[in-house]
């Protein structure tokens, strides 16, 4: 399996969630994590909410690395680790438009002053153990389009 597949292999299953587990650090070096809603955004890109006095985002201010784990049903998981960011003025509406589609539930957390957040993953790693192992990353340039 070539680059383009396993990136269309990652798409997909990503497409299929909407739940993950992201982790974050706090200023003492311990771990925060938690379950949020997830939606594919561009360019395995991942987008989600937060409020503003959530630890997360008092952690991904401070410090944006994460890491986060989406599926883990099946037997099939994807890890990520990668950098958030508040989403650009330029892309909220779009962003917020898709994230609500993908999951209604967070349309009133947004109203409530949830804040919109993109991932952009710098390593994945998608693991499934149904039949015969298949285990493969993408990072550098096999992340890139």
């Amino acid at each position: 399996m070539h680059g383009d597949e396993r990136r269309q292999l990652v798409r997909d299953f990503l497409a299929r969630h909407k739940l993950g587990a992201i982790s974050t650090v706090h200023p003492d070096g311990s771990p925060e994590a938690a379950v949020i809603q997830v939606t594919l955004g561009d360019d395995l890109n991942i987008v989600f909410d937060s409020f503003p006095g959530s630890r997360k985002l008092a952690n991904i201010k401070r410090d944006s690395r994460i890491a986060m784990v989406i599926g883990w049903d099946e037997n099939v998981t994807v890890q990520i680790e990668g950098l958030a960011r508040p989403a650009k003025a330029n892309e909220l509406q779009r962003l917020r438009d898709a994230h609500v589609a993908n999951c209604p539930l967070e349309a009133e957390f947004l109203k409530q002053g949830a804040q919109l957040f993109t991932i952009s993953p710098q390593w994945i790693r998608y693991s499934d153990f149904r039949g015969e192992p298949m285990v493969f990353e993408l990072s550098g340039d096999s992340l890139a389009k």
